[in-house]
């Protein structure tokens, strides 16, 4: 799929079985980020937001895998296209079957599902911006404009046989423009034209640490597959792009980790070794199949201190939710530019001829190809993405921010209607008389009864800072609690008409300390 693939005329006439195998396997592996990544997003996020982020990773996979199926793969990866779009060659997948992929081993149906479960990661990532503010209609049409105008084209010009960047000679082993810095641009323009969240909490934590592990667990074993698979074949090539990938993960995880111990009260954080660990392997991703060892260390310890420092700056001007320019847009731009600073002819001759390397090989004019194209990939998907979203925005029935009521109850209630944590239900609200259960109407009343009188969202402090809690109970009632030991404080509830209208015995204890 990168400038490792043969030439045409060098390809055999016959795919090669174990090839097919070995990329299928890899295609399989590449399907299980998108949940990771879910889970990484879900855990980072807030506990009312924590089920729209593994929703939304999940209705990517099947929006793109049929975009795919019909024009995506033709437009991105057609044989025969000019420099800068593909053709209707492979629409509908008319011709997978009976075909290898020019320039590879590969039957074309298995390159194109491979090529399928990447379009379908890089169009979730952008989500982490700022989903937990969006509505669920407008995000699902975003998926699918965006990754047709603004993934199929960099994916064309960087991996097709035709595509302009790689005529100029750019080097790409697995996504470091078409995926990482694709999406991190996407998600600066997202964070951008979203605006700030109306709820946000200054010193806001991740709700579930553990969420966070599992995800960047399933993304790094994926991972392995996402750049070996790059290989298009087992060789000796993909064992050292898996090799290179699971250094710099490490190395990033660990330098994250320690300038956050030096930094954030001497604690080994858990979520900054992950996030840590995520930017290294964006970081290695160009380069995996063009570097030694010891670079593939370099470049995790540099995008582990790069992201980390950046996602401290960016923090009180962009409320970009979950840091993804900061780790994918910041950290896919430095895997561009240290490909051509590391990339070695040894590596690249592992399984192809005919391909310089970087600086390491005299080759000094490399970093300005990768500039160019790195500076040209990240402007198309800012501008692009912008523009999609303005238009969704400005389409009746489509506007992307969800009321600010809904907001603040969170949107796993407000657009899903459905929870990740059953404990998280509001169920001191009895049913409304008059109004059916679950429809608009209730939650709507719902939302004002919870908030007050509907017109804003209260404003929240942290405990100790609090000379008195206010409890609103569903007689419109209030009682005043003192709070000066915050950490021992408890608050008893007992819903005037019991739990969706079941007599409630004996009373009901919410902690909040």
């Amino acid at each position: 799929m990168s400038s490792n693939t043969l030439s045409p005329r060098q390809a055999p006439a016959t795919a090669d079985g174990a090839a097919n195998v070995f990329v299928m396997l890899c295609s399989a592996l590449v399907l299980i980020m998108i949940p990771g990544l879910g889970y990484f997003y879900s855990g980072l996020s807030h506990h009312k937001n924590a089920l729209v982020f593994l929703h939304l990773c999940m209705l990517s996979l099947a929006i793109v895998s049929i975009q795919w199926f019909l024009w995506g793969f033709s437009i991105s990866f057609s044989p025969s296209g000019g420099p800068f779009i593909g053709n209707g060659h492979y629409a509908g997948l008319k011709n997978g079957g009976e075909e290898l992929y020019p320039g590879t081993v590969l039957s074309t149906d298995v390159f194109a599902m491979f090529q399928a479960m990447f379009a379908a990661l890089t169009a979730a990532l952008p989500f982490g911006s700022a989903a937990d503010r969006t509505r669920i209609l407008p995000s699902m049409l975003f998926i699918l404009i965006w990754t047709t105008v603004v993934y199929d084209f960099v994916a064309y010009w960087v991996w097709a046989p035709n595509g302009w960047l790689r005529a100029r000679g750019y080097l790409d082993f697995a996504g470091g423009c078409p995926v990482e810095v694709v999406s991190g641009f996407a998600g600066l323009a997202f964070a951008i034209y979203m605006g700030p969240r109306r709820t946000r909490i200054a010193d806001e934590k991740p709700h579930n640490v553990g969420y966070v592990i599992l995800g960047t667990a399933l993304l790094w074993f994926g991972w392995l597959g996402f750049n070996g698979g790059s290989a298009l074949t087992a060789t000796r090539r993909a064992g050292m792009a898996i090799l290179v990938t699971n250094l710099a993960a490490s190395a990033a995880g660990l330098v994250w980790m320690f300038w956050d111990y030096l930094y954030n009260g001497h604690k080994y954080s858990a979520v900054g070794f992950c996030v840590g660990a995520v930017a290294g392997l964006v970081a290695i991703t160009p380069a995996a199949g063009f570097v030694e060892p010891w670079a593939g260390v370099v470049i995790g310890v540099i995008a582990g201190t790069v992201c980390r420092f950046v996602a401290d700056i960016t923090k009180g001007k962009i409320d970009d939710t979950l840091d993804v320019f900061a780790v994918h847009g910041v950290g896919g731009v430095i895997g561009n530019l240290l490909t051509a600073i590391f990339a070695e002819r040894s590596i690249i001759e592992l399984d192809t001829q005919g391909i310089n390397g970087g600086w390491m090989n005299g080759n000094f004019k490399q970093l300005w190809i990768h500039l160019y194209a790195t500076i040209t990939v990240a402007a198309w998907s800012f501008c692009l993405t912008y523009i999609v979203f303005y238009l969704l925005d400005k389409t009746p029935g489509l506007h992307l921010r969800v009321k600010e009521r809904h907001e603040s109850l969170g949107l796993d209630l407000a657009q899903i209607g459905e929870y990740a944590y059953n404990y998280h239900r509001p169920e001191t609200v009895p049913p409304i008389a008059g109004f059916g259960h679950g429809s608009q109407e209730a939650q709507d009343h719902v939302d004002k009864r919870t908030h007050g009188n509907g017109n804003g969202v209260p404003q929240q402090f942290p405990l100790a800072q609090m000379s008195e809690i206010r409890v609103a109970l569903p007689d419109s009632s209030t009682t005043a609690l003192n709070a000066a030991n915050a950490s021992d404080l408890a608050i008893e509830i007992v819903p005037a008409n019991g739990i969706h209208g079941r007599p409630t015995s004996p009373r009901r204890t919410e902690s909040i300390a």
